[in-house]
């Protein structure tokens, strides 16, 4: 269980490839927060954006995750979802899961789930998670950590 909750507090690093000008190219990066970030923990993520076929507004994530506070020497897949926001649709709302589970440390019966809001003025995501592992039934109350990561864009 403390393993799990380093995994995750050490969280992630997502970085994003952008366009001329220093905005991004919404051919390639329909939601914005495609590319490599670090959190404020060191932790590293890679997302990629896939609008869905009918509107750039909304469509699917997916990357790979790694955490610098559980020392994890592999990555762990990610999946998730993207709603552009703002009145230029200039920002993006994220939601995306970690399912804790790779070669070198196999299962950890534990998911981790992202919510945040990717802000362009400052090109940074601002994420709120919850950790959930596995536990019996009568001891539900015990197996949910929260907290919070901000992401910063590399370069």
């Amino acid at each position: 269980m403390f393993l799990i909750f380093l995994l995750l507090t050490g969280c992630c690093l997502i970085s994003v490839t952008q366009g001329a000008g220093g905005k991004n190219d919404t051919s390639s990066d329909p939601c914005g927060v495609t590319g490599s970030w670090v959190n404020e923990l060191g932790s590293g993520m890679e997302l990629t954006c896939q609008a869905d076929s009918t509107s750039v507004i909304s469509g699917s994530l997916s990357g790979r995750y790694n955490s610098a506070v559980g020392h994890a020497k592999d990555f762990y897949k990610i999946s998730g979802r993207y709603a552009r926001s703002g009145t230029k649709l200039e920002n993006c709302i994220v939601g995306f899961t970690v399912a804790y589970n790779n070669d070198v440390h196999g299962n950890s019966n534990s998911t981790a789930s992202f919510t945040g809001n990717y802000f362009s003025f400052d090109d940074t995501i601002y994420t709120h998670w919850i950790l959930v592992y596995h536990t019996q039934p009568g001891n539900m109350w015990l197996n949910s950590n929260m907290g919070k990561n901000i992401f910063k864009r590399q370069h």
